[in-house]
């Protein structure tokens, strides 16, 4: 099975699992107390939830939940600031981890990797738009490419800002499917009673996302293929 396959389905897996848990599982009454309390206290709220991504970034934990989980908790405009944030720094900070602390590690990770070859030779000439191609391709996953740039010639502040500039559009996609995945949480709970347009927009809110996600992936691999000729993909 392809990786942007595979992709999708963790994705809805996510997704699914988060609904479920914050609304059936016995979680639920502490899961809505953590959320009440961030949102009366955005300011401590925020920066909690800051500094848990970044940690979770470096640790190799995957940032698809934790983005989903700023949209269910802070709304779509302030948990893609948030998220952006955290993910850029979380990101940073796995690169000088990677470039200072464990680079014979992650050397010895990588090595062989035909496309983080291509990636390197790349990024002599367009290493901003490389690192943000990479960063919407997925070609290789996030946290092994956080770790594997460190190895790299890239510069420190343009892997910062092209990586913040290639995850904008992907974390507020995901802090999107968040804050349906609140509206879906709120209906199976009673909390919510939409109207039949209102089931409609919810679906064709997931639907929207999901073909978003495939074409961006999809235009940000090709476009990647086309600047870098020695590399394959995964594209499905």
């Amino acid at each position: 099975m392809k990786r942007a396959t595979i992709n999708r389905l963790v994705l809805v897996a996510i997704f699914a699992a988060l609904v479920y848990a914050l609304y059936v599982l016995p979680i639920a009454g502490p899961v809505t107390t953590l959320v009440d309390w961030a949102q009366a206290n955005p300011v401590a709220g925020g920066f909690v939830y800051l500094v848990c991504v970044v940690l979770a970034t470096v640790l190799f934990i995957p940032g698809s939940g934790s983005m989903m989980i700023a949209g269910y908790v802070f709304g779509f405009g302030a948990g893609t600031f948030l998220s952006a944030i955290a993910i850029t720094l979380g990101a940073q900070c796995a690169f000088l981890v990677g470039r200072l602390i464990a680079r014979d590690w992650v050397a010895a990770k990588v090595s062989g990797n035909r496309r983080l070859a291509a990636i390197e030779a790349g990024l002599r000439e367009e290493a901003f738009l490389i690192v943000v191609l990479t960063r919407l391709s997925l070609v290789i996953p996030f946290n092994l490419l956080n770790y594997a740039y460190g190895i790299t010639a890239v510069r420190g502040t343009t892997h910062l800002i092209a990586t913040a500039a290639g995850m904008l559009v992907p974390v507020a996609l995901y802090v999107y499917l968040g804050t349906l995945a609140r509206d879906i949480g709120q209906i199976l709970s009673g909390a919510a009673t939409p109207t039949v347009l209102g089931y409609w927009i919810l679906g064709a809110g997931i639907v929207g996302i999901s073909l978003l996600t495939w074409v961006m992936h999809r235009a940000a691999s090709r476009a990647l293929e086309r600047h870098l000729p020695t590399m394959d993909s995964d594209n499905a």
